[in-house]
């Protein structure tokens, strides 16, 4: 049985839909904070309402359901929710991983999948692998890097098999916050003017349907103790090239006005990933290209016939 944390979640809702497609039996822990649109054929899934970071309450969740793999894809990750609560994002992304962890120790879980980050590597140019230099600039990279830090020592010390999947820019349906493409979207049914902010940064784009195929193959390779992939498309674009995208698509120029008040304090210029790992582990590759990505959610989102 698989137990999936935030399974009504942005990315955990897919990744739900493609298990229930290929027969398994699938539990999602979520307190429903960030409930994604538009679920309802996931309406036959259990639900265990649970606030990670009560640990007694996970302890007796993991221990009654038993479960075989667990996905870990709960956590606060909105950059500016992050920044605005350090506090409570340390609480999620952290202390409640930890216990969940320990509660899959104690009830002898088979493989624990963790959804790490891309956050947590440096500014590079260069794609960057499993082993380059980490450099988180914002607390929810920290976070990340910290309960990555904690898996492998639950791990090391106590026999837990772990996989940290550090996920880069997920877009696709049923976004949960206002990240840049969903805010653009929202922009786009107003009208043709744009308001963003620093709109130079380069991004690894990969649509949540690929990141959950993903999530899902890995989780069928458990590691003798603990492993890292990154989850992305390997190709990078920055937001000015994901409007003349759409612009193209819509058939209609749009134009970009400069928010300075959007701009974050701290930013990093390049992020693209190597995946080559992963391709070589599970011969997987991106299915969905950002072009065609894009175009099912402009339909998706009724801006596109």
């Amino acid at each position: 049985m698989y137990l999936v944390t935030g399974g009504l979640g942005f990315i955990g809702n897919e990744l739900v839909r493609q298990l229930q497609r290929q027969g398994e039996s699938v539990v999602v822990l979520d307190n429903r904070r960030r409930m994604a649109p538009d679920i309802g054929d996931l309406a036959g899934v259990r639900v265990v309402d649970i606030d990670l970071t009560q640990t007694a309450d996970v302890f007796a969740a993991v221990a009654s359901l038993k479960p075989k793999v667990v996905i870990h894809l709960a956590a606060i990750h909105f950059i500016p929710e992050c920044n605005g609560q350090p506090e409570l994002t340390l609480r999620v992304n952290v202390e409640a991983t930890l216990g969940l962890m320990r509660a899959c120790v104690e009830a002898r879980v088979e493989h624990f999948l963790l959804a790490s980050s891309g956050a947590i590597y440096g500014d590079s140019p260069e794609p960057l692998s499993e082993d380059s230099p980490v450099a988180p600039v914002d607390i929810y990279g920290w976070s990340k890097l910290h309960a990555e830090n904690l898996a492998r020592w639950q791990a090391e010390q106590y026999g837990l098999r772990v996989t940290a999947c550090r996920l880069f820019n997920n877009y696709g349906p049923r976004e949960t916050n206002a990240h840049i493409i969903p805010e653009i979207l929202q922009q786009l049914k107003l009208g043709d003017v744009l308001h963003l902010g620093n709109v130079k940064p380069q991004r690894d784009y990969i649509h949540t349907a690929d990141t959950a195929k993903a999530l899902r193959l890995l989780a069928q390779a458990p590691p003798d103790k603990f492993q890292v992939f990154n989850i992305a498309s390997g190709h990078h674009a920055s937001v000015e090239e994901l409007v003349a995208l759409m612009a193209e698509l819509l058939g209609r120029p749009l134009r970009i006005e400069t928010d300075r008040s959007r701009f974050r304090k701290a930013d990093k210029l390049v992020q693209v990933a190597a995946i080559e790992r992963l391709a070589a582990r599970l011969n997987w590759k991106p299915e969905i290209g950002l072009r065609d990505g894009l175009g099912q959610l402009l339909r998706y989102e009724k801006l596109l016939a």
